[in-house]
C-alpha cells in the first residue's frame, strides 16, 4: 500500500509537468473553436486529432492482473465481449447475489461530478448474466436504465407483453411505455417482497455505428435522462453491445454536461482521461470525440 501511495505521488508530479491546462471557459467555448478551425497545421493534422494522439500516449497502462477477477474461469462465460473486461479496481461488487452465483458482473463505475449521478457501465446481458444485472442494479440502488443497443433476444430484461418475466428472486413485468422511447420496468424482488420501479430509455434509431444519428439526438436523450434523474437522484446505467463504444461517448458528454454547469467550464481532454482509467476502451475513435 505504502508503494502505491508513494508511486502516487510522482504521478501527480508528472501530470503536473506534462499535461497542460485543457479548460475553455463556457463563455469562451464558440470563440476557441473558431480560433483551432483557423490554425495552421501539418497535412493531415488537426487540433482535435493532435488532443486525441495525446491522450492516447496518457492512457493508463493495465496488467492482466488488475482483471484477475474477469478472467476466473467461472466468470468468463459472463463477459459478453471478451476483449473488454472489468477492471477489478472499479467493478461494482455485487452483494445479495444467490446460490451458485458470486459477486462479478462485467461493469465499471465511473463518478459523475455531483456524487450521487454516478455511472455503472455495462455489456448486453447474456442469459446467464440477466440475474446478476437486475441484482446489481437494485444491490446498488440505480432506478434508471440507458439501452445504446437492442437488448439480447435470448436474454430479455423484459417480457413484450403483459406477461411476468420470473427467475429466481425476481419477477419482472413491463409497465407504462411512451413515445419518447422511454418505458417503465417494475421489479419484484421476493426476498424483500419489495416492488421497485425502474425508467428505462432507449436509443432504437442509433444503429450499429458508433456515431449517434445527430448531436441534437443525443442531446436530447441525454436531456431526458437528466431530467428523469432530476426527480430520482440515482445511479445511472448504461449499457451498450461492449460496454465501451456508445456508452463511452454518452457517459463523455454527459460528465461534460455535468461539469459545464458546475464550474462554468468544458474540458473534454480531462474528461476523456478520467473515464478511460474506469475502462481503458472508453473513446479510442478519433470519430467518437
Amino acid at each position: 500500500m505504502f508503494q502505491e501511495q508513494y508511486e502516487t505521488v510522482f504521478e501527480a508530479l508528472l501530470e503536473l509537468f506534462t499535461v497542460s491546462d485543457t479548460s475553455i471557459q463556457k463563455s469562451a467555448f464558440c470563440e476557441y473553436i473558431q480560433k483551432q478551425e483557423h490554425k495552421t497545421l501539418p497535412k493531415n493534422q488537426t487540433v482535435f486529432r493532435e488532443e486525441f494522439q495525446r491522450l492516447q500516449t496518457l492512457r493508463p497502462l493495465y496488467s492482466a492482473d488488475n482483471y484477475t477477477t474477469s478472467r476466473r474461469k467461472e466468470n468468463l462465460s459472463k463477459n459478453f465481449s471478451k476483449s473488454v473486461l472489468a477492471n477489478d479496481n472499479y467493478r461494482p461488487y455485487l452483494m445479495s447475489y444467490g446460490r451458485n452465483r458470486n459477486d462479478y458482473i462485467n461493469a465499471v463505475i465511473v463518478p459523475g461530478y455531483p456524487a450521487e449521478s454516478k455511472l455503472f457501465v455495462t455489456q448486453c446481458l447474456l442469459v446467464e448474466t440477466v440475474i446478476d444485472f437486475w441484482t446489481m442494479m437494485i444491490d446498488h440502488g440505480s432506478r434508471i436504465i440507458v439501452l445504446l443497443d437492442p437488448v439480447n433476444k435470448g436474454a430479455p430484461l423484459w417480457l413484450e407483453k403483459k406477461e411476468y418475466l420470473q427467475f429466481d428472486d425476481f419477477s419482472i413485468i413491463k409497465g407504462n411505455e411512451n413515445l419518447e422511447k422511454e418505458l417503465q420496468i417494475n421489479v419484484n424482488h421476493t426476498k424483500s417482497k419489495e416492488t421497485i420501479s425502474f425508467n428505462v430509455f432507449t436509443a432504437e434509431d442509433w444503429t450499429i455505428s458508433i456515431e449517434p444519428p445527430s448531436p441534437e439526438y443525443m442531446l436530447d436523450l441525454l436531456k431526458r435522462v437528466q431530467n428523469c434523474w432530476e426527480m430520482q437522484k440515482c445511479p445511472i446505467t448504461v449499457v451498450c453491445s461492449d460496454g465501451c463504444s456508445k456508452s463511452g461517448l454518452f457517459v463523455a458528454l454527459k460528465l461534460i454536461l455535468e461539469k459545464m454547469q458546475i464550474d462554468e467550464e468544458i474540458d473534454i481532454f480531462q474528461v476523456v482521461r478520467e473515464i478511460q482509467t474506469r475502462r481503458l476502451e472508453f473513446l479510442v475513435e478519433l470519430a467518437s470525440l
